[in-house]
Protein backbone atom coordinates (compact mmCIF):
# COMPACT_ATOMS: atom_id res chain seq x y z
CA UNK A 1 0.00 0.00 0.00
CA UNK A 2 1.18 3.36 -1.11
CA UNK A 3 2.08 6.52 1.41
CA UNK A 4 -0.85 8.43 -0.36
CA UNK A 5 -3.42 5.26 0.39
CA UNK A 6 -2.01 4.99 3.83
CA UNK A 7 -3.08 8.79 4.46
CA UNK A 8 -6.21 8.43 2.58
CA UNK A 9 -7.21 5.87 4.68
CA UNK A 10 -6.44 7.59 7.70
CA UNK A 11 -8.61 10.92 6.82
CA UNK A 12 -11.31 8.78 5.69
CA UNK A 13 -14.34 8.45 7.86
CA UNK A 14 -17.08 6.06 7.66
CA UNK A 15 -20.16 8.61 8.18
CA UNK A 16 -18.94 10.55 5.37
CA UNK A 17 -20.19 7.85 2.51
CA UNK A 18 -23.72 8.68 2.89
CA UNK A 19 -23.25 12.66 1.84
CA UNK A 20 -22.80 13.90 -1.58
CA UNK A 21 -19.22 13.85 -3.20
CA UNK A 22 -18.64 17.63 -2.94
CA UNK A 23 -18.81 17.42 0.56
CA UNK A 24 -16.71 14.47 1.22
CA UNK A 25 -14.15 15.68 -0.85
CA UNK A 26 -14.60 19.51 1.54
CA UNK A 27 -14.01 16.48 4.57
CA UNK A 28 -11.08 14.74 3.59
CA UNK A 29 -9.81 18.55 2.67
CA UNK A 30 -10.45 19.86 5.70
CA UNK A 31 -9.10 16.53 8.01
CA UNK A 32 -6.15 16.80 5.67
CA UNK A 33 -5.25 20.58 6.62
CA UNK A 34 -5.81 19.71 10.38
CA UNK A 35 -3.69 16.76 10.18
CA UNK A 36 -0.79 18.35 8.00
CA UNK A 37 -0.92 21.43 10.35
CA UNK A 38 -1.16 19.11 13.39
CA UNK A 39 2.36 16.92 12.26
CA UNK A 40 3.89 20.09 11.26
CA UNK A 41 3.35 22.25 14.50
CA UNK A 42 4.44 19.54 16.40
CA UNK A 43 7.91 18.73 14.46
CA UNK A 44 8.76 22.51 14.80
CA UNK A 45 7.83 22.76 18.63
CA UNK A 46 10.00 19.75 19.26
CA UNK A 47 12.69 21.65 17.34
CA UNK A 48 12.10 25.08 18.83
CA UNK A 49 11.91 24.04 22.22
CA UNK A 50 15.07 21.72 22.16
CA UNK A 51 17.42 24.33 20.02
CA UNK A 52 15.48 27.41 19.44
CA UNK A 53 13.14 29.93 21.36
CA UNK A 54 11.52 27.56 23.96
CA UNK A 55 8.81 30.13 24.57
CA UNK A 56 7.83 29.67 20.45
CA UNK A 57 8.17 25.67 21.13
CA UNK A 58 4.94 26.27 22.97
CA UNK A 59 2.82 28.17 20.96
CA UNK A 60 3.89 25.48 18.24
CA UNK A 61 2.76 22.72 20.76
CA UNK A 62 -0.61 24.51 21.61
CA UNK A 63 -1.31 24.37 17.39
CA UNK A 64 -0.54 20.66 17.42
CA UNK A 65 -2.88 20.32 20.26
CA UNK A 66 -5.54 22.61 19.02
CA UNK A 67 -5.14 21.06 15.77
CA UNK A 68 -5.66 17.19 17.09
CA UNK A 69 -8.68 18.27 19.16
CA UNK A 70 -10.43 20.14 16.21
CA UNK A 71 -9.31 16.82 13.39
CA UNK A 72 -10.88 14.48 16.58
CA UNK A 73 -14.19 16.74 17.40
CA UNK A 74 -14.63 17.39 13.41
CA UNK A 75 -14.96 13.64 12.51
CA UNK A 76 -17.31 13.07 15.47
CA UNK A 77 -19.42 15.56 14.23
CA UNK A 78 -19.12 16.23 10.97
CA UNK A 79 -20.07 19.79 10.95
CA UNK A 80 -18.15 21.10 8.23
CA UNK A 81 -18.87 24.59 8.18
CA UNK A 82 -18.29 25.53 12.14
CA UNK A 83 -15.00 23.41 12.40
CA UNK A 84 -13.51 25.47 8.60
CA UNK A 85 -14.33 28.63 10.00
CA UNK A 86 -12.46 27.46 13.74
CA UNK A 87 -9.76 26.51 11.68
CA UNK A 88 -9.03 29.64 9.72
CA UNK A 89 -9.41 31.65 12.70
CA UNK A 90 -6.87 29.77 14.68
CA UNK A 91 -4.80 30.01 11.91
CA UNK A 92 -4.91 33.11 10.97
CA UNK A 93 -4.20 34.66 14.56
CA UNK A 94 -1.52 31.84 14.40
CA UNK A 95 -0.05 32.90 11.44
CA UNK A 96 -0.48 36.64 12.14
CA UNK A 97 1.52 36.19 15.67
CA UNK A 98 4.63 34.84 13.57
CA UNK A 99 4.66 37.73 11.13
CA UNK A 100 4.31 40.63 14.17
CA UNK A 101 7.32 38.58 16.49
CA UNK A 102 9.37 37.45 13.51
CA UNK A 103 10.04 34.04 14.89
CA UNK A 104 12.68 32.05 13.51
CA UNK A 105 15.13 35.54 13.03
CA UNK A 106 12.16 37.00 11.00
CA UNK A 107 11.99 33.98 8.50
CA UNK A 108 9.41 32.74 10.13
CA UNK A 109 7.88 35.24 7.97
CA UNK A 110 7.68 33.05 4.65
CA UNK A 111 5.14 30.88 6.64
CA UNK A 112 2.95 33.68 5.72
CA UNK A 113 2.67 32.15 1.87
CA UNK A 114 1.11 29.24 2.64
CA UNK A 115 -2.09 30.97 3.73
CA UNK A 116 -3.46 31.56 0.93
CA UNK A 117 -2.64 27.60 -0.10
CA UNK A 118 -4.82 26.36 2.95
CA UNK A 119 -7.78 29.13 2.43
CA UNK A 120 -7.80 27.63 -1.41
CA UNK A 121 -8.81 24.04 0.21
CA UNK A 122 -10.87 24.89 3.12
CA UNK A 123 -13.16 27.78 1.67
CA UNK A 124 -15.32 28.79 -1.31
CA UNK A 125 -14.53 30.55 -4.08
CA UNK A 126 -16.06 34.21 -1.77
CA UNK A 127 -14.83 33.30 1.48
CA UNK A 128 -11.45 32.70 -0.17
CA UNK A 129 -11.06 36.38 -1.27
CA UNK A 130 -12.37 37.72 1.97
CA UNK A 131 -10.03 36.41 4.07
CA UNK A 132 -6.98 36.69 2.13
CA UNK A 133 -7.16 39.79 1.67
CA UNK A 134 -8.28 40.11 5.51
CA UNK A 135 -4.67 38.61 6.19
CA UNK A 136 -2.84 40.58 4.01
CA UNK A 137 -4.62 43.88 5.47
CA UNK A 138 -3.33 42.87 8.84
CA UNK A 139 0.48 42.13 7.73
CA UNK A 140 0.29 45.78 5.81
CA UNK A 141 -0.60 46.88 9.60
CA UNK A 142 2.42 44.89 11.20
CA UNK A 143 4.50 46.23 8.24
CA UNK A 144 3.66 50.09 8.43
CA UNK A 145 2.31 50.73 11.80
CA UNK A 146 4.68 52.90 14.03
CA UNK A 147 4.89 50.97 16.92
CA UNK A 148 7.62 51.14 20.46
CA UNK A 149 6.80 47.37 21.33
CA UNK A 150 9.93 45.11 21.37
CA UNK A 151 8.24 41.86 20.59
CA UNK A 152 6.44 43.74 17.68
CA UNK A 153 8.97 43.00 14.47
CA UNK A 154 10.70 45.23 11.76
CA UNK A 155 11.35 44.39 8.81
CA UNK A 156 13.32 46.08 6.11
CA UNK A 157 11.98 46.94 3.11
CA UNK A 158 13.55 44.76 0.85
CA UNK A 159 12.12 41.78 2.78
CA UNK A 160 8.56 43.46 2.95
CA UNK A 161 8.60 43.60 -0.68
CA UNK A 162 9.88 40.25 -1.69
CA UNK A 163 7.24 38.78 0.59
CA UNK A 164 4.11 41.11 -0.37
CA UNK A 165 5.07 40.00 -3.79
CA UNK A 166 5.16 36.35 -3.35
CA UNK A 167 1.85 37.14 -1.31
CA UNK A 168 -0.17 38.55 -4.02
CA UNK A 169 1.42 36.46 -6.83
CA UNK A 170 0.15 33.36 -5.01
CA UNK A 171 -3.19 34.73 -3.85
CA UNK A 172 -3.74 35.85 -7.50
CA UNK A 173 -3.04 32.61 -9.21
CA UNK A 174 -4.80 30.94 -6.59
CA UNK A 175 -7.63 33.00 -7.36
CA UNK A 176 -7.60 32.25 -11.13
CA UNK A 177 -7.54 28.92 -10.20
CA UNK A 178 -10.55 29.13 -8.40
CA UNK A 179 -12.18 30.96 -10.79
CA UNK A 180 -11.75 28.64 -13.41
CA UNK A 181 -12.70 26.08 -11.19
CA UNK A 182 -16.20 27.57 -10.33
CA UNK A 183 -16.99 28.82 -14.06
CA UNK A 184 -16.20 25.09 -15.05
CA UNK A 185 -18.54 23.88 -12.44
CA UNK A 186 -21.32 25.95 -12.96
CA UNK A 187 -20.71 24.94 -16.97
CA UNK A 188 -21.01 21.25 -16.90
CA UNK A 189 -23.87 21.87 -13.95
CA UNK A 190 -25.36 23.66 -16.97
CA UNK A 191 -24.66 21.05 -19.45
CA UNK A 192 -26.19 18.56 -17.23
CA UNK A 193 -29.21 20.04 -17.08
CA UNK A 194 -29.88 21.05 -20.44
CA UNK A 195 -29.25 17.46 -21.39
CA UNK A 196 -31.85 16.07 -19.12
CA UNK A 197 -34.20 18.65 -20.36
CA UNK A 198 -33.62 17.54 -23.74
CA UNK A 199 -33.79 14.02 -22.84
CA UNK A 200 -37.32 14.97 -21.37
CA UNK A 201 -38.43 16.66 -24.28
CA UNK A 202 -37.07 13.56 -26.56
CA UNK A 203 -39.00 11.15 -23.94
CA UNK A 204 -42.09 14.01 -24.09
CA UNK A 205 -42.24 13.41 -27.93
CA UNK A 206 -42.08 9.39 -28.31
CA UNK A 207 -44.57 9.50 -25.53
CA UNK A 208 -47.17 11.76 -27.13
CA UNK A 209 -46.79 10.29 -30.28
CA UNK A 210 -47.75 6.75 -29.53
CA UNK A 211 -50.46 8.12 -27.36
CA UNK A 212 -51.82 9.81 -30.62
CA UNK A 213 -51.10 6.82 -32.45
CA UNK A 214 -53.17 4.73 -29.77
CA UNK A 215 -56.23 7.02 -29.97
CA UNK A 216 -57.19 6.14 -33.67
CA UNK A 217 -56.16 2.68 -33.39
CA UNK A 218 -58.55 2.10 -30.44
CA UNK A 219 -61.26 3.43 -32.61
CA UNK A 220 -60.54 1.29 -35.43
CA UNK A 221 -60.30 -1.78 -32.74
CA UNK A 222 -63.94 -0.73 -31.54
CA UNK A 223 -65.57 -0.59 -34.98
CA UNK A 224 -64.58 -3.53 -36.63
CA UNK A 225 -65.54 -5.41 -33.35
CA UNK A 226 -69.16 -3.53 -33.57
CA UNK A 227 -69.03 -4.76 -37.25
CA UNK A 228 -67.73 -8.27 -36.90
CA UNK A 229 -70.54 -9.64 -38.49
CA UNK A 230 -70.22 -8.17 -41.50
CA UNK A 231 -67.27 -8.51 -42.58
CA UNK A 232 -65.27 -11.80 -43.66
CA UNK A 233 -63.33 -13.58 -41.10
CA UNK A 234 -60.17 -14.01 -43.44
CA UNK A 235 -60.60 -9.90 -43.47
CA UNK A 236 -61.44 -9.87 -39.26
CA UNK A 237 -58.26 -12.12 -38.86
CA UNK A 238 -55.73 -10.11 -40.83
CA UNK A 239 -57.05 -6.90 -39.72
CA UNK A 240 -56.63 -7.61 -36.01
CA UNK A 241 -53.31 -9.27 -36.58
CA UNK A 242 -51.97 -6.22 -38.01
CA UNK A 243 -53.39 -3.95 -35.26
CA UNK A 244 -51.91 -6.58 -32.81
CA UNK A 245 -48.72 -5.94 -33.99
CA UNK A 246 -48.75 -2.28 -34.01
CA UNK A 247 -50.08 -2.18 -30.88
CA UNK A 248 -47.18 -4.56 -29.36
CA UNK A 249 -44.37 -2.02 -30.82
CA UNK A 250 -46.37 0.97 -29.10
CA UNK A 251 -45.92 -0.95 -25.72
CA UNK A 252 -42.25 -1.46 -26.28
CA UNK A 253 -42.17 2.29 -26.73
CA UNK A 254 -43.02 3.72 -23.22
CA UNK A 255 -40.50 0.72 -21.72
CA UNK A 256 -38.03 2.17 -23.03
CA UNK A 257 -38.77 5.85 -22.11
CA UNK A 258 -40.45 5.33 -18.65
CA UNK A 259 -36.65 5.59 -17.35
CA UNK A 260 -35.58 8.15 -14.13
CA UNK A 261 -35.45 10.83 -17.12
CA UNK A 262 -39.08 12.15 -15.96
CA UNK A 263 -38.56 12.45 -12.27
CA UNK A 264 -35.16 14.50 -12.58
CA UNK A 265 -34.24 13.40 -9.17
CA UNK A 266 -30.70 13.84 -7.37
CA UNK A 267 -29.31 14.21 -4.15
CA UNK A 268 -30.80 16.05 -1.32
CA UNK A 269 -28.35 18.79 -0.12
CA UNK A 270 -28.80 21.90 2.14
CA UNK A 271 -28.44 25.13 0.09
CA UNK A 272 -29.31 28.61 -0.06
CA UNK A 273 -32.41 29.39 -2.32
CA UNK A 274 -31.59 32.63 -3.04
CA UNK A 275 -28.01 32.31 -4.03
CA UNK A 276 -28.99 29.04 -6.22
CA UNK A 277 -32.08 31.49 -7.86
CA UNK A 278 -28.76 34.12 -8.63
CA UNK A 279 -26.68 31.28 -9.90
CA UNK A 280 -29.30 29.82 -12.04
CA UNK A 281 -29.89 32.98 -13.64
CA UNK A 282 -25.97 33.48 -14.21
CA UNK A 283 -25.80 30.58 -16.11
CA UNK A 284 -28.02 32.53 -18.89
CA UNK A 285 -25.41 35.09 -18.90
CA UNK A 286 -24.31 33.89 -22.85
CA UNK A 287 -24.55 35.27 -26.04
CA UNK A 288 -27.98 33.37 -26.99
CA UNK A 289 -29.76 35.28 -23.91
CA UNK A 290 -28.36 38.75 -24.12
CA UNK A 291 -31.45 40.39 -24.42
CA UNK A 292 -33.02 38.59 -21.28
CA UNK A 293 -33.13 40.63 -18.06
CA UNK A 294 -33.81 39.77 -14.77
CA UNK A 295 -36.07 41.82 -11.88
CA UNK A 296 -35.30 39.90 -8.25
CA UNK A 297 -37.85 40.19 -5.04
CA UNK A 298 -36.46 37.93 -3.33
CA UNK A 299 -37.57 37.83 0.17
CA UNK A 300 -34.59 38.27 2.63
CA UNK A 301 -36.64 36.31 5.33
CA UNK A 302 -36.66 32.90 3.74
CA UNK A 303 -35.08 29.96 5.80
CA UNK A 304 -31.61 30.85 5.00
CA UNK A 305 -30.82 27.06 4.04
CA UNK A 306 -33.22 24.60 2.58
CA UNK A 307 -33.08 20.59 1.98
CA UNK A 308 -33.95 19.57 -1.23
CA UNK A 309 -33.05 18.63 -4.89
CA UNK A 310 -31.14 21.40 -5.39
CA UNK A 311 -30.32 20.23 -9.06
CA UNK A 312 -33.99 19.67 -9.66
CA UNK A 313 -35.25 23.07 -8.49
CA UNK A 314 -32.70 24.50 -11.14
CA UNK A 315 -34.25 21.93 -13.28
CA UNK A 316 -37.22 23.95 -13.02
CA UNK A 317 -36.13 27.72 -13.08
CA UNK A 318 -34.50 27.07 -16.48
CA UNK A 319 -37.15 25.29 -18.02
CA UNK A 320 -39.13 28.11 -16.85
CA UNK A 321 -37.23 30.75 -17.83
CA UNK A 322 -36.61 28.89 -21.05
CA UNK A 323 -40.31 28.85 -21.45
CA UNK A 324 -40.49 33.15 -21.51
CA UNK A 325 -37.39 33.13 -23.79
CA UNK A 326 -38.58 31.18 -26.44
CA UNK A 327 -42.13 32.26 -26.20
CA UNK A 328 -40.44 35.80 -26.92
CA UNK A 329 -39.12 34.80 -30.46
CA UNK A 330 -35.85 36.07 -28.56
CA UNK A 331 -36.87 39.49 -28.38
CA UNK A 332 -35.84 41.81 -26.02
CA UNK A 333 -37.18 40.51 -22.38
CA UNK A 334 -37.82 40.99 -18.37
CA UNK A 335 -38.19 38.75 -16.25
CA UNK A 336 -39.45 38.87 -12.48
CA UNK A 337 -38.51 36.46 -10.12
CA UNK A 338 -39.99 36.49 -6.51
CA UNK A 339 -39.65 34.00 -3.54
CA UNK A 340 -41.37 34.49 -0.32
CA UNK A 341 -41.97 32.24 2.61
CA UNK A 342 -45.25 31.45 4.07
CA UNK A 343 -46.44 31.43 7.84
CA UNK A 344 -46.87 27.31 7.44
CA UNK A 345 -43.19 26.93 5.36
CA UNK A 346 -44.45 26.12 2.18
CA UNK A 347 -41.87 28.11 -0.30
CA UNK A 348 -43.56 30.11 -2.80
CA UNK A 349 -41.02 31.10 -6.22
CA UNK A 350 -43.35 33.38 -8.81
CA UNK A 351 -41.87 33.91 -11.94
CA UNK A 352 -43.67 36.39 -14.59
CA UNK A 353 -43.17 38.85 -17.70
CA UNK A 354 -45.28 41.42 -19.50
CA UNK A 355 -47.93 39.18 -21.70
CA UNK A 356 -47.01 41.38 -24.28
CA UNK A 357 -44.10 40.16 -24.71
CA UNK A 358 -44.88 37.11 -25.51
CA UNK A 359 -46.06 35.29 -28.71
CA UNK A 360 -48.76 32.48 -28.70
CA UNK A 361 -48.70 29.88 -30.85
CA UNK A 362 -51.98 29.35 -33.70
CA UNK A 363 -52.92 32.95 -32.56
CA UNK A 364 -54.40 31.40 -29.91
CA UNK A 365 -55.08 33.58 -26.64
CA UNK A 366 -53.09 33.72 -23.41
CA UNK A 367 -56.47 32.59 -21.67
CA UNK A 368 -56.76 29.67 -24.39
CA UNK A 369 -53.18 29.41 -23.67
CA UNK A 370 -53.73 28.45 -20.39
CA UNK A 371 -56.40 25.88 -20.98
CA UNK A 372 -54.12 24.27 -23.01
CA UNK A 373 -50.62 24.27 -21.83
CA UNK A 374 -48.91 21.75 -23.65
CA UNK A 375 -46.05 24.10 -23.97
CA UNK A 376 -45.63 23.61 -20.60
CA UNK A 377 -45.92 19.91 -20.26
CA UNK A 378 -42.18 19.53 -19.48
CA UNK A 379 -42.59 22.03 -16.84
CA UNK A 380 -45.95 20.25 -15.25
CA UNK A 381 -43.87 16.92 -15.57
CA UNK A 382 -40.93 18.06 -13.09
CA UNK A 383 -43.25 19.81 -11.05
CA UNK A 384 -45.14 16.65 -10.40
CA UNK A 385 -41.80 14.39 -10.21
CA UNK A 386 -41.16 16.97 -7.43
CA UNK A 387 -44.62 16.86 -5.63
CA UNK A 388 -44.02 20.44 -6.00
CA UNK A 389 -47.77 22.47 -6.55
CA UNK A 390 -47.57 24.64 -9.96
CA UNK A 391 -49.67 26.88 -11.49
CA UNK A 392 -49.80 29.27 -14.23
CA UNK A 393 -51.71 32.79 -13.86
CA UNK A 394 -52.52 35.50 -16.08
CA UNK A 395 -54.06 39.04 -15.83
CA UNK A 396 -54.09 42.00 -18.36
CA UNK A 397 -50.38 42.42 -17.80
CA UNK A 398 -48.66 39.53 -16.37
CA UNK A 399 -48.12 36.41 -17.54
CA UNK A 400 -47.12 34.22 -14.19
CA UNK A 401 -46.05 30.55 -13.51
CA UNK A 402 -46.12 30.27 -9.75
CA UNK A 403 -44.50 27.03 -7.76
CA UNK A 404 -45.31 26.15 -3.98
CA UNK A 405 -42.20 24.13 -2.49
CA UNK A 406 -42.42 22.21 0.53
CA UNK A 407 -38.66 21.43 0.57
CA UNK A 408 -38.56 19.00 3.62
CA UNK A 409 -39.91 16.98 1.68
CA UNK A 410 -37.96 17.47 -1.63
CA UNK A 411 -38.01 15.09 -3.71
CA UNK A 412 -40.27 12.60 -3.18
CA UNK A 413 -38.97 9.05 -3.84
CA UNK A 414 -42.32 7.47 -4.13
CA UNK A 415 -45.85 8.94 -4.64
CA UNK A 416 -47.02 5.99 -2.29
CA UNK A 417 -44.77 7.19 0.41
CA UNK A 418 -46.12 11.10 0.34
CA UNK A 419 -49.65 11.84 2.36
CA UNK A 420 -51.20 15.39 1.93
CA UNK A 421 -54.28 17.15 3.14
CA UNK A 422 -55.61 15.26 -0.93
CA UNK A 423 -54.56 12.03 -0.32
CA UNK A 424 -56.50 8.80 -0.52
CA UNK A 425 -56.79 6.68 2.25
CA UNK A 426 -56.77 3.20 0.06
CA UNK A 427 -56.83 1.40 2.83
CA UNK A 428 -59.89 2.24 4.15
CA UNK A 429 -62.79 -0.58 4.45
CA UNK A 430 -65.31 -0.69 2.15
CA UNK A 431 -68.47 -2.70 0.36
CA UNK A 432 -69.97 -2.79 -2.70
CA UNK A 433 -73.25 -3.84 -3.47
CA UNK A 434 -72.84 -6.62 -5.87
CA UNK A 435 -74.67 -6.28 -9.34
CA UNK A 436 -75.23 -7.88 -13.06
CA UNK A 437 -73.52 -6.59 -15.90
CA UNK A 438 -76.56 -6.38 -17.47
CA UNK A 439 -78.35 -4.08 -14.84
CA UNK A 440 -75.49 -1.91 -14.18
CA UNK A 441 -75.22 1.88 -15.15
CA UNK A 442 -72.08 2.41 -16.40
CA UNK A 443 -70.29 5.96 -16.32
CA UNK A 444 -67.91 6.58 -19.08
CA UNK A 445 -65.61 9.44 -18.48
CA UNK A 446 -63.88 10.04 -22.26
CA UNK A 447 -63.02 13.22 -23.79
CA UNK A 448 -62.63 12.14 -27.59
CA UNK A 449 -66.06 11.52 -29.10
CA UNK A 450 -65.41 8.95 -31.24
CA UNK A 451 -63.53 6.92 -28.67
CA UNK A 452 -66.89 7.80 -26.82
CA UNK A 453 -69.19 6.62 -29.47
CA UNK A 454 -67.24 3.91 -30.38
CA UNK A 455 -66.91 2.25 -26.47
CA UNK A 456 -70.79 2.81 -26.36
CA UNK A 457 -71.32 0.71 -29.35
CA UNK A 458 -69.14 -2.28 -27.84
CA UNK A 459 -70.56 -2.45 -24.43
CA UNK A 460 -74.39 -0.69 -24.60
CA UNK A 461 -76.26 -3.96 -25.05
CA UNK A 462 -74.52 -6.08 -22.39
CA UNK A 463 -75.46 -3.39 -19.65
CA UNK A 464 -78.20 -1.60 -18.63
CA UNK A 465 -77.45 2.17 -19.04
CA UNK A 466 -74.03 4.46 -20.46
CA UNK A 467 -73.92 7.83 -19.06
CA UNK A 468 -71.03 9.48 -20.76
CA UNK A 469 -69.11 12.53 -19.54
CA UNK A 470 -66.74 14.33 -21.28
CA UNK A 471 -63.89 15.37 -18.72
CA UNK A 472 -62.90 15.02 -15.14
CA UNK A 473 -65.22 17.86 -13.73
CA UNK A 474 -68.72 16.65 -16.01
CA UNK A 475 -67.94 13.28 -14.30
CA UNK A 476 -67.84 15.06 -11.06
CA UNK A 477 -71.36 16.09 -11.74
CA UNK A 478 -72.77 13.03 -13.57
CA UNK A 479 -71.31 10.97 -10.25
CA UNK A 480 -73.54 13.12 -7.84
CA UNK A 481 -76.44 13.71 -9.92
CA UNK A 482 -77.09 9.36 -11.13
CA UNK A 483 -76.51 6.31 -9.32
CA UNK A 484 -73.47 4.48 -10.93
CA UNK A 485 -72.45 1.02 -10.61
CA UNK A 486 -68.59 1.20 -12.23
CA UNK A 487 -66.49 3.94 -14.02
CA UNK A 488 -64.56 3.73 -17.04
CA UNK A 489 -61.87 6.52 -16.70
CA UNK A 490 -60.10 7.61 -19.42
CA UNK A 491 -56.70 9.63 -18.34
CA UNK A 492 -55.67 12.64 -20.24
CA UNK A 493 -58.21 14.89 -20.06
CA UNK A 494 -59.14 18.65 -20.44
CA UNK A 495 -59.85 20.74 -17.19
CA UNK A 496 -59.11 17.77 -14.35
CA UNK A 497 -57.55 14.40 -15.67
CA UNK A 498 -58.58 10.70 -14.54
CA UNK A 499 -56.13 10.85 -12.07
CA UNK A 500 -57.54 13.79 -10.00
CA UNK A 501 -61.15 13.04 -10.71
CA UNK A 502 -60.84 9.36 -8.99
CA UNK A 503 -59.24 11.22 -6.03
CA UNK A 504 -62.23 13.07 -6.33
CA UNK A 505 -64.61 10.44 -6.48
CA UNK A 506 -62.87 8.73 -3.36
CA UNK A 507 -62.62 11.63 -1.28
CA UNK A 508 -66.71 12.08 -2.05
CA UNK A 509 -67.21 7.99 -0.96
CA UNK A 510 -65.19 8.63 2.52
CA UNK A 511 -68.00 7.88 4.90
CA UNK A 512 -70.11 6.08 3.30
CA UNK A 513 -69.00 2.90 3.84
CA UNK A 514 -68.91 1.71 -0.49
CA UNK A 515 -66.63 2.30 -3.24
CA UNK A 516 -67.95 2.34 -7.09
CA UNK A 517 -65.42 0.05 -9.17
CA UNK A 518 -62.82 2.54 -11.11
CA UNK A 519 -61.07 0.92 -14.77
CA UNK A 520 -58.53 3.10 -15.92
CA UNK A 521 -58.98 2.84 -19.96
CA UNK A 522 -55.92 4.67 -21.21
CA UNK A 523 -53.73 4.91 -24.48
CA UNK A 524 -50.71 5.58 -21.79
CA UNK A 525 -49.34 1.59 -21.21
CA UNK A 526 -46.09 2.87 -18.92
CA UNK A 527 -45.71 1.22 -15.91
CA UNK A 528 -45.51 4.12 -14.22
CA UNK A 529 -49.19 5.74 -15.03
CA UNK A 530 -50.23 1.79 -14.17
CA UNK A 531 -48.61 1.91 -10.82
CA UNK A 532 -50.44 5.75 -10.24
CA UNK A 533 -53.78 4.33 -11.14
CA UNK A 534 -53.63 2.10 -8.62
CA UNK A 535 -51.79 4.56 -6.03
CA UNK A 536 -55.25 7.23 -6.69
CA UNK A 537 -57.64 4.40 -5.73
CA UNK A 538 -58.84 2.74 -9.38
CA UNK A 539 -59.39 -0.50 -9.45
CA UNK A 540 -58.39 -2.02 -12.39
CA UNK A 541 -56.60 -1.13 -15.64
CA UNK A 542 -56.46 -1.79 -19.25
CA UNK A 543 -55.07 0.10 -22.66
CA UNK A 544 -55.94 0.85 -25.81
CA UNK A 545 -56.52 -0.39 -28.34
CA UNK A 546 -59.41 -1.73 -26.00
CA UNK A 547 -59.32 -5.72 -25.87
CA UNK A 548 -63.37 -5.63 -25.17
CA UNK A 549 -63.87 -8.82 -24.63
CA UNK A 550 -60.93 -8.51 -21.45
CA UNK A 551 -62.46 -5.34 -20.20
CA UNK A 552 -66.06 -6.88 -20.22
CA UNK A 553 -64.32 -9.23 -18.24
CA UNK A 554 -63.04 -6.96 -16.03
CA UNK A 555 -66.06 -4.87 -15.35
CA UNK A 556 -68.35 -8.48 -14.85
CA UNK A 557 -65.51 -9.58 -12.28
CA UNK A 558 -65.70 -6.28 -10.17
CA UNK A 559 -69.58 -6.04 -10.08
CA UNK A 560 -70.41 -9.50 -9.49
CA UNK A 561 -67.79 -10.59 -7.59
Amino acid sequence: MTLFHSILKLLKNKKISDFPDESRHRFLLLNFILLVSGVTSLIFAVVHIFFFEQSFGYVLFTVFVISLILFVFFNISLNYKVYSTITILIFTVFFSLITLIGAGNKTGLIWGLAYPVMLAFTTKYRQYNIWSLFFLGINLGIFFIPNHFEFWSDYSSDIIMRYLFAYLLIYTLLEFYLRLKQQTISKQEKELIETKHHLLEKDKFISSLSYEIRTPLNNITGIINHQRESISEDAIDEIELSISNLALILNKIPKHTESNILHLTGEKTLFKLNEIIKKTISLFQTDKYTKLRFNLFLSSKLTEKVYGDRISFMQILISTIDFFFNRSNENPLKIDIVSQETENGTILIKVSCKIDNLIFPKNLSAENFINDIKDLEIINQISESLNVNFTIDKNTENFSTLFKFNFEDLPVETVSDKKDSNSVVVSEPYTHKKILLKDANVLLVEDDIINSKVMTLNIQKLVKKIIIAGNGKEALEKFSETKVDIILMDIRMPLMDGFKTTEKIREAEIGTGSRVPIIAVTANASSEVKKHCFEVGMNDYTTKPTNYKLLLKKMKKLLEG
